[in-house]
């Protein structure tokens, strides 16, 4: 494990921040030429005509508030073990970040810039949904970096010891890297983004679809993650609290993209 890249003199420079930014930036390199090249060919009073500079304010103030929801309710969710060290909670570099907490805080802070800047939200939640997956899937490499959020022990020839989390004397037995499942997860996805943004579609079946994508994703990994960074909230059916949201997001995905068939227009 690689938590600290590298120290400017006194200051590290930590693995996870480090590269939840490099994936952000790449992201959003990628989606301001997508606003360029829709300045150029959209006629003008077109709801997908967003500028390059306004969309780069919305990114960066998202990412921010995705940043915020992942920590609060990580530390929500596992609150008990904080007892005593209430200053760990604002550790954000040391990694502990939940998915469904930044789908939470991003979503919120879409609905709230695209009011303000009177942007369609099923427009600017299509744009984010690559923003996400690719910054998403250096998150998770940040997490391998940091050794957190691994899966429970295999006998798979890519199985990676880890730090314990409840013994930092010892390593775990060679466990799931489910931080790299979701890289791999995350990249061919946003693969999937970028040939589907191109294609004729309806606003919003990319968010709805995005959200449904990571429910079912979040389910099976946790299965993987379930004893080891994971708890259970029903250990005789093997299933976390996480399980339960990933399903509502499925659930809430689906709805949604059967909402914007029936009443948004195909573009």
């Amino acid at each position: 494990m690689r938590p600290v890249l590298f120290s400017i003199g006194s200051f590290p420079i930590r693995a996870y921040g480090t590269l939840i930014v490099i994936g952000f930036l790449l992201a959003m390199l990628y989606i301001r030429t997508v606003c360029r090249k829709r300045m150029e060919t959209l006629p003008e009073g077109s709801p997908r005509r967003i500028h390059p500079d306004t969309i780069l304010d919305i990114g960066v103030f998202t990412l921010f508030s995705g940043l915020v929801g992942a920590r609060v309710l990580f530390v929500l969710l596992d609150l008990p073990s904080y007892s005593g060290r209430w200053l760990d909670m604002f550790k954000i570099w040391a990694g502990g970040m939940s998915l469904h907490g930044s789908l939470i805080g991003g979503l919120i802070a879409i609905a709230y810039l695209a009011r303000r800047h009177k942007i369609p939200f099923l427009v600017l939640s299509d744009l984010a949904s690559p923003i996400f997956a690719v910054a998403y899937a250096f998150g998770r490499i940040g997490c391998l970096l940091n050794g957190c959020c691994y899966g429970a022990k295999c006998d798979l020839p890519w199985g990676v010891r880890f730090v314990d989390e409840r013994n930092p004397n010892i390593l775990t037995p060679p466990s799931h890297p489910v931080q790299l499942y979701g890289t791999i997860a995350s990249l061919l996805y946003f693969v999937f983004l970028v040939w589907w943004e191109k294609r004729p579609r309806r606003d919003g079946t990319m968010f709805y679809a995005h959200v449904a994508f990571y429910g079912v994703y979040r389910g099976l990994v946790e299965f993987l993650r379930a004893g080891a960074t994971s708890g259970y909230l029903v250990p005789s059916l093997h299933l976390t609290l996480t399980h339960i949201i990933s399903l509502l997001m499925v659930i809430g995905g689906g709805v949604g993209m059967m909402w914007v068939k029936r009443n948004r227009p195909l573009v």
